[in-house]
């Protein structure tokens, strides 16, 4: 069996980033992904969500998560892991100002830890605000960078053929087809 490839260094971008796919799921996965050695160490987390937290208050929600859904980790490890990786984004009401807002962070971001622009945008959203998120990211510039970026959109894709046509055609008005990964469920 061949040796599973170390992913390059880049900003990990959840929307949805209090939710509960988040927290169950992704925040776990991600968590293995870095201790397994398959990130990049400068492997950054922006967790974009509504609530009103800072970075400290996202981390300790997140390492309440990962207490409940990694329990045989060591508390002070896990502690260093969320205030070296995780970071968080109050996206308010999501209009163009807040994610030209998100812009700046994300650009923040990738100067403070030398990421080179590679970004990976996970929708672990209700699939009812997959088409304005996904106009949003096209309209401020966050769906190219000076790296690659790529869009994770998780199932279900539209609530029929007719749906999926017309999400997936938007989609293609904001990312390229090699931008985006359509997945059944995460990591």
């Amino acid at each position: 069996m061949s040796q599973l490839e170390t992913a390059p260094p880049h900003l990990f971008i959840v929307f949805g980033g209090t939710g509960d796919l988040m927290r169950r799921k992704l925040l776990p996965a991600l968590y293995r992904l870095v201790e397994q050695g398959l990130v990049d160490q400068s492997f950054r987390i922006l967790s974009v969500a509504r609530d009103e937290f800072d970075d400290g208050a996202y981390r300790q929600w997140a390492r309440a998560a990962l207490d409940e859904f990694v329990p045989e980790v060591e508390t002070q490890k896990m502690s260093r892991w969320c205030d070296s990786c995780l970071n968080y984004f109050a996206i308010g009401k999501s209009t163009v100002s807040d994610f030209e807002r998100l812009r700046s962070r994300i650009e923040e971001i990738e100067q403070d830890h030398d990421l080179p622009g590679n970004r990976a945008i996970y929708l672990a959203l209700p699939p009812r605000v997959f088409p304005s998120t996904i106009e949003r990211l096209g309209e401020t510039g966050l769906n190219h960078s000076t790296g690659w970026t790529r869009i994770v959109v998780e199932k279900p894709f539209g609530r029929g053929p007719e749906s999926a046509q017309a999400l997936n055609r938007l989609v293609h008005q904001h990312f390229d087809e090699n931008q985006v990964y359509r997945i059944d469920h995460y990591l």
